[in-house]
């Protein structure tokens, strides 16, 4: 499912989105991606406040978010500040379905472009 996820993010946002840390010499969580939106005014928080249908976590796995700053991991393996900034983590269950990660898909896509017209 989180390949799916990663697919369907990438149909719909191609160069807009950047995949941080999916490197292939690198183990990968089953369950998780964290991506980045491109562009200014789409931090994780600010998407976050304005998706509908579900939550998610901004930065990474171990990431404070008491302070509006990238996530040190984030930056640590080379992804530029103001790309960590917009950093969401998004993770998939074992219920979760096709159907579902097409919803958050288009969620995400109406937030987007909230985001970039105000």
């Amino acid at each position: 499912m989180r390949d799916h996820l990663e697919a369907r993010l990438k149909e719909t946002f191609q160069d807009k989105i950047q995949f941080n840390g999916k490197f292939e010499t690198s183990d990968r969580l089953p369950n998780t991606c964290n991506v980045s939106f491109i562009g200014s005014g789409l931090e994780g928080r600010k998407i976050l406040a304005t998706v509908k249908t579900f939550q998610a976590s901004v930065g990474a796995a171990c990431h404070s978010d008491a302070v509006s700053r990238p996530s040190h991991i984030l930056t640590a393996i080379g992804v530029p500040y103001d790309i960590a900034m917009n950093a969401l983590r998004l993770s998939v269950g074992r219920n979760t379905t096709k159907q579902d990660i097409d919803l958050v898909v288009e969620d995400l896509k109406d937030a987007v472009e909230c985001l970039k017209h105000r």
